[in-house]
């Protein structure tokens, strides 16, 4: 869980560009899409700022489900979820509220806001906004890349 929540710390800091949305996308097939989905960050925006609010996911399997954040760059809350992929759906185990929800999601290449070059649509997404941004370069496991990356732009 610890790697997790630093992944998504040190993502968010990558770039000082906000996140929008790409006028170039071509969605990617369900296989890929469900290969592409897991063990990414996933942020709604790129922060401007430490006290700009973002949303994140992530998806790791292997950790047992998942994690969705709500937060700034030092501080937020998170939610830990369960789920499973079938075609191109998502379910959601929502622990804490004992709900799942079951949601049509895709992916898609974009152009960019950089650093980004993948977009996740989650048609009814049970935490936060439809509308997320990846990294197809992000296969950094257990965050050595990232720190690097980090402590270069200091």
């Amino acid at each position: 869980m610890r790697n997790m929540l630093g992944l998504a710390v040190v993502a968010a800091v990558l770039s000082p560009l906000a996140a929008c949305s790409s006028s170039k996308s071509t969605q990617v097939s369900a296989e890929d899409a469900r290969d592409l989905l897991i063990d990414r960050n996933w942020l709604d925006r790129m922060p401007e700022t430490d006290r700009d609010h973002l949303f994140v996911y992530r998806f790791v399997p292997n950790m047992g489900g998942g994690v969705f954040q709500d937060r700034t760059l030092y501080k937020g809350t998170f939610e830990l979820f369960s789920f499973s992929v079938k075609d191109s759906e998502i379910t959601f185990k929502l622990h804490e509220t004992k709900t799942e929800v079951t949601s049509g999601y895709t992916i898609a290449t974009v152009e960019g806001p950089p650093p980004f070059d993948l977009k996740l649509t989650i048609a009814d997404d049970p935490r936060g906004p439809k509308v997320y941004f990846g990294m197809k370069s992000e296969t950094d496991r257990d965050g050595t890349g990232l720190d690097r990356l980090l402590q270069s732009q200091r």
